[in-house]
């Protein structure tokens, strides 16, 4: 919608400079001799603005007949942004003799700005029938048309208006161009916008143009139902460890490095109703994680999914369900299903909140010797966030707040947790962007260790960063950075991580 205003404010501009150029010459006849209205005149083309009302205030005590300094007293409150005056003293000047054309085009103008419609088509059908600037009143037909949402109306305004001045072609034709994009022929709309980058592809509108071009690419790919990632990566671990869910799920601390190459894929698919407002997707994902050394640590992990989603005005519903199966080592070693409901509430353009609440149950596939260490788990986890969205909305800031309390079987790993975290994703350029991460979570274990005959308290504080290259169309150099510190008043539980890594991303 920015584009668009700018688009139009550029568009505003334009008729400006041609009303007052086609003005002046027809002022010539009533200015011949009147010094009072030179004067007016002048001040007002020096943009001094109230000591020209002032001189056209004379001016029409001293003749309420003057066409001429009626209209450049409504011009001049026009260009104070005093739109109720204007609006009177144009309206008046189109009733005095001889009429000055360019009224009626300022006029028009006025009124499409002030979002009275109604009255600008009923001044753009007298310039049509009295045959006043038909170029401009074509074109600002279109632009009325176009608002009122009347969208095949205004593209023949448009042609019309491009056919009766060339100068006007390559400004009537991103205006067709919105036009088709507003009513969702998006195959027609990559087609005008693409003329208006020809026509000159250096101007503002090609730039703007250009821009859109790109942000319907992007919209297709997302609107697309059909999704698919797939990414290799090589990584560097500092500190090996079992991690296939989420801290919690630590079985040992190697105090070793190792090497390993990671596999992910996942696809998923959408289906929504006629009015698109109602949604289904199901998906999969697998993730393999194969370590050069540690064998015993390499993982397999599945995962299935399936989404609902409303989406109402400003506000998307969904429903999220997954179930996960990850394997250790050849051998089963979690099943995890969650299910819940996560709301994203459009505050306005830039911003975003996001409430929500999950459950899962966690079932740790192995048998244990001591039974205060089972961590089979019924988990209810409440979350809230916000979203800043900058960069056109390909940037954001998100700050979250995360509350789980997860009900263990072994009194060891019962535990009430509070998170806090961030991330930033900053479009360097149009294929380069940075992401920096960061969050400390706290866990208050509720029951004394029944070794350690203390209760268990943890701080882990998490911090990383990621560089993403396009290299070619749908492909993507990933470059990852992630520090991990974990501190607890239970020593054996402590310890830091450092992971780097860098990958190939392919995305459809």
């Amino acid at each position: 919608m920015r584009k668009i205003f700018f688009g139009a404010f550029i568009l505003c501009g334009l008729f400006l400079s041609f009303s007052i150029s086609r003005a002046m010459a027809e002022e010539s006849d009533e200015t011949t001799g009147n010094e009072v209205l030179n004067k007016g005149i002048y001040h007002f083309r020096q943009e001094s603005y109230e000591e020209a009302l002032k001189v056209f205030t004379e001016v029409i005590k001293n003749d309420p007949a003057s066409s001429l300094g009626t209209y450049y007293t409504g011009l001049t409150y026009k260009r104070m942004e005093d739109y109720v005056n204007a609006r009177k003293y144009l309206e008046r000047s189109l009733e005095l003799t001889p009429k000055i054309k360019g009224a009626l085009i300022e006029l028009v103008d006025l009124l499409y700005r002030l979002q009275d419609y109604d009255a600008a088509k009923k001044w753009i059908a007298v310039a049509e029938e009295e045959g006043i600037r038909p170029a401009q009143a074509k074109f600002l037909k279109g632009l009325t048309l176009q608002k009122t949402e009347e969208y095949a109306e205004a593209i023949k305004a448009f042609e019309e208006a491009a056919e009766l001045d060339d100068r006007l072609k390559q400004s009537a034709k991103y205006q067709i161009g919105v036009c088709h994009l507003k009513n969702k022929d998006f195959k027609e709309a990559k087609d005008i916008f693409r003329e208006v980058m020809e026509l000159d592809p250096n101007s503002e509108l090609g730039t703007y143009a250009d821009k859109y071009l790109d942000a319907m690419d992007r919209k297709v790919t997302k609107d697309q139902p059909f999704h698919f990632t797939a990414r290799t990566a090589f990584e560097y671990d500092s500190n090996v460890l079992l991690k296939p869910s989420d801290s919690t799920s630590i079985t040992s601390v190697t105090d070793e490095s190792d090497t390993r190459e990671v596999y992910d894929a996942q696809g998923d698919y959408t289906f929504k109703n006629e009015e698109g407002n109602l949604s289904l997707k199901p998906g999969y994902g697998i993730r393999v994680s194969k370590q050069n050394d540690l064998g015993k640590y390499d993982t397999i992990g599945n995962n299935v999914s399936l989404q609902g989603g409303l989406s109402l005005d400003k506000m998307l519903l969904t429903v999220p369900v997954n179930y996960s199966h990850t394997i250790v080592d050849d051998k089963n070693y979690l099943s995890s299903i969650s299910a819940g409901n996560i709301n994203s509430i459009m505050l306005d353009k830039t911003k975003m909140a996001q409430v929500g609440v999950i459950y899962a149950n966690n079932d740790y596939l192995r048998p244990v010797q001591i039974e205060a260490e089972n961590r089979d788990s019924n988990r209810v986890t409440a979350l809230g966030g916000m979203y800043w969205f900058f960069k056109e909305n390909q940037g954001f800031l998100n700050l979250r707040y995360t509350f789980d309390d997860d009900f263990a079987r072994g009194e060891n790993w019962d535990y009430i947790g509070n998170k806090i975290g961030s991330i930033i994703l900053y479009p360097v350029c149009d294929k380069l962007k940075l992401t920096l991460n960061g969050d400390v979570y706290f866990q208050n274990y509720e029951n004394k260790h029944t070794i350690y005959d203390k209760k268990r308290f943890d701080q882990t504080y998490t911090a990383g960063t990621m560089l993403m290259y396009e290299l070619l169309e749908n492909f993507e150099l990933q470059i990852r950075y992630t520090f991990i510190n974990e501190r607890s008043n239970l020593s054996v539980y402590e310890y830091s991580r450092h992971i780097v890594g860098a990958g190939v991303q392919f995305k459809y």
